[in-house]
């Protein structure tokens, strides 16, 4: 890992779940977009973010899977789920959505 700004890379399961947030909250989708901005510029440090290991899973390919905030003191929060990689400059979004 390395400095700000990141390359962001994404999965198929976040690009679903981007598109069809999309179309059905356009409010919730600016949200996201505002976090992958600030992951991507600022990194994961910043502390709007709130990043953290979440421990209840693993990536992929078993790497450490972060949680980042895409909203805060709302029922339902939502949450952004990446990991760091493949490369030394990327960040991968795995998915979003309420915090489990």
């Amino acid at each position: 890992m390395t400095a700000p700004p990141f390359i962001i890379g994404a999965t198929r399961e976040f690009g679903r779940v981007a598109a069809r947030i999309k179309k059905s909250d356009p409010g919730k989708y600016r949200k996201v977009q505002k976090t992958v901005r600030l992951l991507r510029d600022v990194g994961p440090r910043h502390p709007g973010l709130n990043s953290h290991k979440y421990s209840s899973f693993t990536g992929p390919n078993g790497e450490e899977v972060w949680e980042s905030y895409v909203e805060n003191k709302t029922p339902g929060a939502w949450r952004l789920f990446w990991i760091y990689g493949p490369g030394a400059d990327m960040i991968t979004l795995i998915s979003v959505g309420p915090h489990p």
